[in-house]
């Protein structure tokens, strides 16, 4: 069988999260329906229609419900002998706008896009200002408040390094243990009024981006001082830090291998 490899990028407004869910539309799921029309069946050797083997889209990551990707890894393996490129626009042909295979490619059969990945780098945007956007309302925060840059650059700073992270995990959360590696962590202001929050690592705890994006705003609204923000990090349990921010402005920006 062959293993191909997918690039994804996606708006995921209107998905319950990458991971199919029962009744609910996700990324994983439109995919799947999507793979089974371009490869749902071959022909045997008698000429007479057979089902395909196909092992289903495996992910390198689990977004949340409303969270979007750049590029998103995923793989399949199938016997199907339709060229790679054709593949990808065949599923382009038929998946939802807010959908796109950017890139498809072979790889080894032993790939496999969850444990070979190296480093994941997410961005998240919050818009600051005394008017909200109605074109960024899904692809932002948005808060009316300002916010105290350098502050939040100083916090981000402590969050660099290979330490314990249960005060960014959530609950549920299913990794054995809670010790990551964040290689880099910036906080720029962008153009008209954007704050953007870079964060690169090598794995990430379930809700991990999104409770550190939430915890350093409330120090950039001064409700969190840089010392009770050190605190929060060694305290290493969840009630330390409860504040999580929307799923909207997160990205999936690249996945590394």
């Amino acid at each position: 069988m062959r293993n191909i490899k997918l690039t994804i990028e996606y708006d995921g407004t209107n998905y319950s999260g990458w991971q199919i869910q029962p009744d609910s539309p996700t990324i994983q799921g439109a995919l799947e329906a999507a793979v089974r029309m371009i490869i749902a069946y071959k022909i045997s050797s008698d000429n007479t229609p057979s089902d395909l083997s196909y092992d289903g889209i495996h992910g390198a990551s689990r977004t949340d419900a409303g969270v979007h990707a750049f590029a998103h890894v995923a793989t399949f393996k199938t016997d199907s002998l339709i060229p790679v490129d054709g593949l990808r626009r065949g599923l382009n042909s038929i998946l939802p706008g807010d959908i796109a295979v950017k890139d498809a490619a072979l790889v080894p059969a032993d790939f496999d896009a969850r444990r070979h990945s190296k480093g994941k780098t997410y961005l998240y945007k919050v818009l600051t200002g005394p008017t909200r956007s109605p074109v960024y309302r899904n692809r932002c925060w948005y808060l009316r408040e300002s916010l105290d840059l350098e502050l939040m650059q100083e916090g981000a700073k402590l969050l660099v390094g290979e330490k314990d992270f249960s005060s960014f995990r959530a609950s549920g959360c299913g990794a054995k243990h809670p010790i990551r590696e964040v290689t880099s962590f910036t906080v720029e202001a962008g153009d008209d009024g954007f704050i953007e929050f870079t964060v690169r690592g090598t794995a990430f705890l379930r809700h991990m981006v999104r409770i550190m994006v939430g915890t350093l705003v409330e120090l950039g609204k001064g409700k969190v001082t840089i010392n009770e923000f050190k605190d929060i990090i060694e305290a290493k349990k969840r009630t330390a830090a409860p504040y999580t921010a929307p799923p909207q402005g997160l990205f999936l920006m690249k996945t590394e291998y």
